[in-house]
């Protein structure tokens, strides 16, 4: 029997985890993220945001012409629609940086922060409105979470300062098996993809610039050595042979 007792205990061994290795920011204390939240809402403009710019104004019948493609944008506040961006609505950021806006053109608006392009439309269009009042909101912001999570799967948020920890959130955390020192985060830069391994169990990960998430970004959690070892054709029939092992002996026993 001294097999069967070895393999058990070796199984329960590698099945023993720290608490370290568990907890978010372990140690954490009085900690300050590098990044202001003020920045993370006011989030830099790139191609292939979709965008709802919408005018208002005390003239509302001309107002109701530059809001043309926001009629639906209502609709945005129902869960149904928060999981995915309706590509009719709003402007799409072209690969040129452009967007095609009622009157006044195609206007390059990749690379400005959100409440610059709200002050350079509220300026143009005071042409053609009486004290214009311009809100700019992105509404295909998104994140993909996949591997040891409960719910893995893309998820679209209505707003811009989402940090990692909320990000994993949406997805019901991660599994037991989920390896929280190895969460690799995979972003689109100007200069192509670029990933990183991030550790949950540091505090210093409150003061990375991956901290927040950005719209398009990817997570992927690593799955542990356990879960890797059950997943295996060894520990998938290895009960089986245990068990016709023990029987064997049982059986040598009684002939005994």
């Amino acid at each position: 029997m001294r097999p069967i007792w070895f393999l058990f205990l070796v199984f329960l061994l590698q099945s023993c985890t720290k608490s370290k290795d568990v907890y978010y920011f372990y140690g954490l204390g009085n900690e300050k993220a590098d990044v202001s939240v003020a920045e993370v809402d006011n989030p830099i403009i790139r191609k292939g945001d979709q965008l709802s710019i919408f005018v208002n104004s005390p003239n509302l019948e001309l107002a109701t012409y530059f809001n043309m493609t926001n009629f639906s944008a209502v609709q945005l506040n129902s869960v149904q629609q928060l999981q995915s961006a309706n590509p009719m609505l709003g402007y799409m950021v072209e690969e040129d940086g452009k967007i095609n806006f009622p009157r006044l053109g195609y206007v390059d608006v990749a690379g400005m922060r959100r409440k610059e392009l709200q002050t350079m439309l509220e300026g143009k269009l005071k042409d053609y409105l009486k004290d214009p009042v311009v809100t700019v909101r992105c509404i295909n912001f998104r994140v993909t979470i996949l591997g040891e999570v409960a719910k893995p799967g893309t998820y679209h948020v209505p707003y811009h300062n989402l940090n990692i920890l909320q990000a994993l959130g949406l997805a019901g955390d991660l599994t037991i098996n989920g390896v929280r020192n190895e969460v690799v985060l995979i972003r689109k830069t100007e200069t192509g993809e670029q990933s990183v391994v991030l550790d949950l169990t540091s505090k210093e990960l409150i003061r990375s610039p991956y901290y927040y998430i950005q719209t398009g970004d990817v997570l992927y959690v690593r799955p542990n050595r356990t879960k890797i070892n059950t997943s295996s054709t060894f520990f998938q029939v290895w009960p089986t042979v245990v068990s016709a092992i023990t029987l064997l002996v049982l059986v040598v026993t009684n002939v005994k």
